[in-house]
């Protein structure tokens, strides 16, 4: 029965500080949650601030029962992607429910409805806006700490949404490499690995070098070019939007390393990217969801705070696949991480279509330590 749950629009900023606080209520008790940065979410959802809603629109609400917010989903629908695929689909983000059926089924009726209402032909979730960030909810590894950009779920949610109709849309996997193999060595890292690294050197002329932080603009450009010709397919052909990639790698830059970042060239001309990110995780579990009024000066300088990285981006472009590109830039990155004394590395997510990656990593002594689902279902 669900006559004593209500659904609500989150209109006014009281409403929106409610949505974004109530994963506080749901994880209270689970040691392996990050909480996000509270002004960082409300951000995400204002209309006049994220480039998302030039080409997008959504919706937040609430369910309440007996004068509790119960759960919380966001429904939208990007329209620069639909207008691509030549289709039109929505989406569903900010999914977390207390483990209810009738709450879930509440929370999912009414992500349905909105997107019926705007001729939607099926919806897709959980996803944050976005494939790269956090998509899904967790199907195993519910014990680890998440890396930037991928989610925590409690093991309830995969089967409250199976239940309501939805079937498997993706799984991805994050990866984990212990550095510590390498006894802080730069030779001991594998021969196989070095070996095909030196070939693109030698063979192919390609040369690897740190993002340049005094060019950045220019930098972001040659990212992007990288990213949406390398990477494009795993999220269906759609060339991710300059304002939602330029967004993105801007409220990255305060936590990068920079020699962590590198760029493949041929000739001067950019064919590879690969992008390193310090757990910042290890720093956000520390301030809960606020950086007042001591966070902000960890936020200078995250590195003093983390001993793990994660990996976030690998492309290389379609005519320097399978010819060491990637292979050097690993090489040229671990050798960063042996000297900064890192403990172990994160890869995530990879998805699963995308099997000469995972191919790749495995290759190297990557293990899976969580995998996550996005869900689809047909309207």
């Amino acid at each position: 029965m669900k006559t004593n749950i209500r659904i609500s629009q989150a209109l006014s900023k009281r409403d929106l500080k409610q949505v974004v606080t109530f994963p506080w209520k749901i994880y209270s008790e689970d040691p392996y949650w990050v909480p996000p940065l509270i002004s960082s979410q409300l951000h995400r959802l204002d209309k006049n601030k994220n480039p998302f809603f030039s080409y997008a629109d959504a919706d937040v609400f609430y369910a309440e029962q007996d004068g509790n917010i119960v759960g919380t989903i966001v429904p939208w629908i990007n329209h620069r992607t639909n207008s691509w695929l030549n289709k039109i689909g929505a989406g569903f983000g900010y999914f977390e429910t207390i483990n209810s059926q009738p709450v879930t089924e509440a929370l999912i009726e009414t992500a349905v409805r909105w997107a019926k209402e705007r001729n939607a032909i099926y919806l897709r979730g959980p996803l944050y806006f976005s494939p790269q960030d956090s998509p899904g909810v967790v199907i195993t590894g519910f014990d680890t700490l998440p890396a930037p950009m991928v989610g925590h779920t409690p093991a309830y949610y995969p089967p409250l949404l199976e239940s309501l109709g939805f079937r498997k849309h993706r799984d991805a996997f994050a990866y984990e490499i212990d550095l510590s193999q390498f006894n802080g060595r730069i030779e001991n890292i594998p021969h196989n690995l070095q070996r095909i690294a030196s070939i693109a050197e030698m063979r192919y002329n390609v040369q690897v070098r740190p993002v340049r932080m005094d060019k950045w603009d220019d930098e972001l450009q040659s990212a992007l070019y990288i990213f949406n010709e390398a990477l494009g397919y795993q999220r269906e052909g759609v060339p991710m939007a300059d304002t939602e990639f330029l967004k993105m790698a801007n409220d990255l830059r305060r936590i990068i390393d920079p020699d962590l970042i590198c760029i493949a060239e041929v000739d001067g001309q950019p064919v590879g990217l690969y992008v390193v990110l310090p757990n910042v995780n290890e720093l956000l579990k520390q301030l809960n969801g606020h950086v007042f009024p001591f966070g902000w000066m960890k936020l200078l300088r995250p590195s003093k705070y983390m001993n793990t990285v994660s990996t976030k981006i690998l492309g290389v472009l379609d005519g320097y696949r399978n010819k060491g590109v990637d292979a050097l830039m690993y090489r040229y990155v671990a050798e960063q991480m042996i000297r900064r004394g890192y403990k172990w590395m994160d890869f995530s997510l990879m998805a699963e279509e995308n099997q000469m990656a995972n191919r790749i990593i495995q290759r190297f002594g990557a293990t899976v330590y969580k995998i996550c689902r996005t869900y689809h279902m047909d309207l």
